[in-house]
Order: C-alpha cells, then structure tokens, then sequence
C-alpha cells in the first residue's frame, strides 16, 4: 500500500481515537445513573439495532461463514466483555491515573502477539517511536511533575488493568483474524452479539437511576458513535494497515479525553498535556512514516 493512501486509514484511525476519548467523557456522565456492566449492555444493544439495518443494507445478508465462527466469538469475548469487566475491576481498586498510564501499553500488547500470531516485525525505529509517544503519555498523565511516578504502585487493580490489556491485545488479533472471512461491519455487529449476550450472567440488576434527557443523549452516543462508528473504523484500520500500527493511534485516547473534558466539563488543561501530546503525535509519525529507501545500486554505479 502506497503512502499516500495509508493517510487516509490514518486519519481514520485519529478520528477513531476521538471517539473513544468522547466516550470516555461520556462514561463519566453516565455512571451516576447505572453500573458499568448495565451501560456496556445497553450501549451495545444500541450499537446491534443499528448496525443489523445497516449491514442488511449494505451486504443484503447477515449471516457469516462457519470458518468465521470462532474469531467472531473471541472478540466478543475479547473486546466486549472481557476487555469491560478487567477495566471495571481495576477501576474499583486503583486510580484512574494508574488505569490510565497503564492503558497506554496497548499498542505494545498489540504488537506482542502480532509478533507472535503473525510474525508482524518491529524495526528499531518503531520501538524507538513506541518509547517517544509512552514518554508522551507519561507526561501528560503525571502532569509534568515526575515525583507523581513515585506514588506509582501495583496492586490488585492495577493487575486487572494489565489483564485488561493483554485482552485488547488478543482483541485485535481476533479481529484481523474474523475480517478474513467477512467485512469490518459485519464483524462489528456479531462480536457485539456474542458479546453482549456474554454480558447477560454478569448482570444482577438494570436499574437505572432518573434516566433524563442528557443521559439517553450521552447514551445514544456511546452507542453510535464510540461504539458503531469507532469500532467499525477501527476493525477497518487493523484489516488495511495491520494490528501494530493501528494500536499506535490509541495513544491519542487520553490527550482527546483531556481536550473534550476541557471543553464540555470545564476541567483544567496544563502545559504538560500540550508538551505530551507533541510527544505523543511525534512518536507516531515516527512509527507510521516509511523511510526513504536509498538508491544503493546507483551510488554504486557511480563509484564503479
């Protein structure tokens, strides 16, 4: 695939990255009024009535090849139930800087078992480029004062958010695997059915609490657009530039979580969120740009 053209998943990839940083905002809201585990079934069940018209539409069938069957249930497994659980888990024991800092490993657990499932090779230049945009994301969760890392420690919470990331690993690997055999659509809405029924046994009560006008709001958003849109752009992304470099662009989750907070909760934004996010994007371009390739035989030539 040419340069120019893989800009374009690129980009898709960074809009992706919006999404979820909204969803995360979003998440913030809705917790006041359901658990977790209700509003990941909710969301997803959302996402399902949408995407089966839509998939109809534009495949004019719903069913999947049984060669599918198992990758399709994996990253329902994966990246809908598993992937929630570990995260909620972590968050009732640690910090959500620690759950944070430690999301950013994402990438790096990507490309782990890509290295291992599909024998994607990491050059020096890309680990370099993986270790600019962690320094990045460090600073940006630390806020600029590295005494914070002091106060950095592993516990039970902290375990599960390392479990949370070897899944999203895994997640995308099943998901290259799965869109093999059918389309980013058609992936994205039966993971979600696997998934969501998966979700049921964990469930001990749909209450929600005062539902108005802001929660179905904030609700019908994470449900298209962090969940319909981004997952679709995102088994996109992993199906046309591979698992590795897609994982890079989840580094821009915490620095859009920080931009849209600013915006629509009013928190604060600090000079080493700016500085982090330089990091971050260069640590990317680094990571995604091809280097040129030397004209060896004609220097040759030429010495000759």
């Amino acid at each position: 695939m040419e340069q120019q053209e893989e800009w374009k998943y690129y980009f898709l990839l960074l809009f992706t990255s919006f999404l979820w940083g909204g969803n995360f905002v979003a998440g913030k809201f809705l917790v006041g009024y359901a658990s977790p585990l209700v509003l990941t079934e909710m969301r997803w069940l959302l996402a399902i009535a949408c995407l089966l018209p839509f998939v109809w539409w534009k495949e004019r069938r719903l069913s999947f090849p049984k060669i599918a069957l198992l990758p399709l249930i994996f990253m329902g497994l994966t990246g809908v139930l598993l992937f929630n659980l570990f995260l909620f888990k972590a968050l009732e024991y640690t910090t959500a800087d620690n759950v944070g800092l430690l999301s950013t490993l994402n990438p790096i657990s990507i490309a782990i078992v890509s290295y291992f499932v599909y024998k994607e090779k990491l050059t020096i230049r890309q680990c370099i480029a993986m270790a600019i945009s962690f320094i990045g994301i460090l600073i940006v969760m630390i806020h600029g004062d590295w005494r914070k890392l002091v106060h950095l420690h592993f516990n039970i919470g902290d375990l599960y958010m390392l479990g949370a990331v070897a899944i999203w690993g895994l997640y995308s690997v099943f998901a290259k695997e799965a869109m093999k055999f059918v389309s980013a659509f058609k992936a994205t809405l039966w993971s979600g059915i696997f998934g969501a029924i998966m979700i049921i046994p964990f469930i001990s009560s749909y209450t929600i609490t005062e539902p108005n006008l802001s929660f179905w709001s904030a609700l019908i958003y994470t449900g298209v657009g962090a969940t319909v849109l981004a997952m679709i752009f995102w088994n996109i992304g992993i199906q046309k530039v591979g698992s590795t470099k897609s994982g890079m662009f989840l580094n821009f989750n915490p620095i859009f979580t920080a931009l849209l907070a600013y915006i629509l909760l009013g928190e604060k934004m600090y000079t080493s969120q700016l500085l982090g996010s330089i990091i971050v994007i260069s640590g990317l371009l680094l990571f995604t740009s091809k280097p040129k390739q030397r004209e060896n035989k004609r220097f040759k030539q030429k010495i000759s």
